[in-house]
């Protein structure tokens, strides 16, 4: 393993970024329409989705090792899931305090 191999796993943990900064932004949303939590389960997909395909088909062009890069990407997401699972339920305990128990 040389040193481009571990630019192209950097590269594909840079996606790391994006996705949270789409979690910010899908927590945002819930917090502006509490009412409509559930509906914005298609837009964190369709967000996570596009910001992950469309980041996998623009730097892919900058890598030499593509499988490295893949299991980058793949470790991205593994690390936003955990980041907006945690980060919900934090946010979600606040807002729904009074819900909670009854």
């Amino acid at each position: 393993m040389n040193i481009n191999s571990m630019e192209d796993f950097l590269l594909g943990l840079g996606l790391t970024v994006l996705l949270i900064l789409a979690n910010y932004i899908v927590v945002e949303l819930c917090k502006l329409f509490p009412n409509n939590i559930l509906g914005m389960v298609p837009v964190m997909i369709g967000l996570d989705s596009v910001m992950t395909i469309g980041y996998a088909a623009i730097v892919k062009s900058f890598t030499a090792d593509i499988k490295l890069f893949i299991g980058g990407v793949g470790l991205s997401i593994v690390i936003a899931l955990t980041h907006k699972v945690f980060y919900m339920l934090r946010t979600f305990r606040v807002m729904f305090k009074n819900e909670i128990g009854k």
